[in-house]
């Protein structure tokens, strides 16, 4: 909420108002209004609320940069991407890419169970070829 709303809540309530009829006209909750009111007696002022939340490690102007590299090719690679943010002058972004492991080899006891599976799974079922007669010769 800004602060300017919330200066209004405190004028709206200091002139005698309703709370409930203040968070209609405000357009939010009845507690929310409350909240600033006990707040603006404590502090004597309306205060600003503290940002929570991770700080931001790059700016607006950075994340737009960074979505138009994106959209230049959408499969780019993390690692060709941090060349392109080098390139454009931006300092490190933090970003981070690795060369995927090679799988381990199958041990003797999966290639086993991986081979009884596909055998059970290719049984085929055998069709008699002798056909039926109508009777009529």
């Amino acid at each position: 909420m800004s602060l300017e709303t919330k200066e209004r809540i405190v004028k709206l309530l200091e002139e005698g108002n309703p709370s409930s009829m203040v968070a209609k006209d405000v357009g939010c909750s009845q507690s929310a209004v409350s909240q600033i009111w006990t707040k603006y007696k404590q502090h004597g002022m309306v205060v600003k609320a503290k940002c929570t939340g991770r700080p931001r490690k790059k700016s607006k102007r950075q994340d737009k940069q960074l979505k138009v590299i994106c959209l230049e090719s959408r499969k780019i690679t993390t690692k060709q991407m941090k060349h392109k943010w080098e390139e454009a002058g931006v300092n490190d972004m933090g970003f981070q890419y690795r060369k995927a492991k090679r799988k381990p080899a199958l041990t003797p006891k999966h290639k086993r169970t991986r081979a009884k599976h596909r055998c059970h799974g290719l049984q085929t079922v055998q069709i008699p070829t002798q056909l039926k007669t109508c009777g009529r010769d």
